[in-house]
């Protein structure tokens, strides 16, 4: 059987190079788990040594061209645009590079001040979101280069990209962005510490938390299960959390809203006296983002605001306080990597929330996984 590619236009016939993608039968299949989403999230200490398998001749060429270029944007949609704002502070904290992230669907608008001395760093985990190749045609236009984190091999972003980066985290069949998030945030680790020539510290490190997290899963299952039943009748949570945490707790508060359609919000901690706290009511879930980092005791007294107020605060850290009523217990690490633990936690929540409230988390419904329309 001979296959021929033909131009619609000259009817010439065109040579295409056959590749192979390597994604096993096995990743589409639940295997004995009830949900793919369950699937997907107990995979992620292996997506996260999946991920740190770049190759360093191509890091290095990254991360020197991040640090060259006069202006460097991200650019993303839903849950990696979270991965972004994640990465924005790696590349500051440990890279010392300052960089902007603009959510793809308003791209356009600022697409006046792109010119050939920008960078634009796109994030997808399909490579085929109708939003951010729109904002790369204008992008390309202006003359600027194209880096690319995805996951989808041979995808729309990833052809058109100067540098690609794959996650290599394997099909992901729940709607519901979950390991292809984390892959993502690995993905801006290492590329930070490329900035700072530590490639091979970064891949010590991350083996060292991802042996922590399958450490922790059973446990982390067991306390998120017990607290979903106890808050599945609220329909208003709040997550709250400082510096870096900030995007891990509006990841969470997306992950809960698009799983078990309970309405959520994740904002600064130091933002709720702005208007907010005014929501707060008896028995209203705040969910504090807080490792024990530098941001702990400024959440800790937002979170005890709430309290008087009537909240009831979920914890998620790794220090306990009188202050929360429930408390997602992470293993120590380094101050930097805190977020890397935080997210399982939030997400086995989202998701057990869903399954006690009757939703089935694979299929949230008004969502599709790869978002092709503007």
């Amino acid at each position: 059987m001979e296959m021929k590619i033909v131009d619609l236009e000259t009817g010439k016939k065109k040579d295409k190079i056959i590749k192979t993608i390597e994604w096993g039968s096995k990743s589409a299949t639940k295997e004995n788990h009830e949900h793919f989403m369950i699937k997907e999230i107990l995979e992620q200490p292996q997506a996260i040594k999946q991920a740190i398998m770049q190759d360093d001749a191509k890091l290095m060429k990254m991360a020197i061209g991040i640090l060259r270029s006069r202006q460097v944007i991200i650019t993303a949609c839903g849950s990696s645009r979270y991965a972004a704002l994640i990465g924005r502070y790696l590349f500051s904290k440990i890279g010392g590079k300052f960089c902007d992230v603009v959510m793809s669907s308003e791209f356009g608008y600022f697409a006046d001040s792109i010119d050939k001395n920008t960078l634009v760093i796109a994030v997808s985990q399909s490579g085929e979101t109708a939003d951010v190749l729109d904002g790369l045609n204008q992008a390309k236009e202006k003359g600027a280069e194209i880096y690319s984190i995805v996951n989808v091999v041979d995808s729309t972003i990833a052809r058109m990209s100067d540098e690609v980066l794959y996650l290599n985290c394997g099909p992901e069949i729940g709607v519901a962005a979950t390991k292809s998030f984390l892959s993502q945030m690995i993905i801006f680790y290492i590329l930070a510490f490329a900035m700072n020539n530590k490639i091979d510290y970064a891949r010590k490190e991350l083996t060292k938390v991802s042996d922590l997290i399958e450490k922790s899963l059973p446990y982390t299952m067991e306390t998120t299960k017990k607290i979903a039943k106890l808050t599945k009748k609220q329909n208003d949570f709040f997550y709250i959390g400082r510096g870096i945490n900030f995007a891990v707790a509006s990841e969470g508060a997306l992950k809960l809203k698009e799983l078990s359609y309970i309405h959520a919000e994740g904002m600064p901690a130091g933002e709720l006296k702005h208007g907010t706290i005014a929501l707060i009511e008896d028995n209203t879930p705040v969910v504090a983002v807080n490792p024990n980092d530098n941001t702990y005791p400024e959440t800790l007294s937002n979170a005890e605001e709430t309290k008087s107020r009537g909240a009831v605060i979920i914890g998620i850290g790794d220090k306990e306080s009188h202050v929360y009523d429930y408390f997602i217990k992470i293993e120590k690490v380094q101050d930097i990597f805190y977020p890397i633990m935080c997210v399982i936690p939030e997400q086995l929540l989202a998701y057990f929330l869903a399954v006690e409230r009757g939703k089935n988390p694979d299929k949230p419904r008004n969502l599709a996984k790869s978002v092709t329309v503007k």
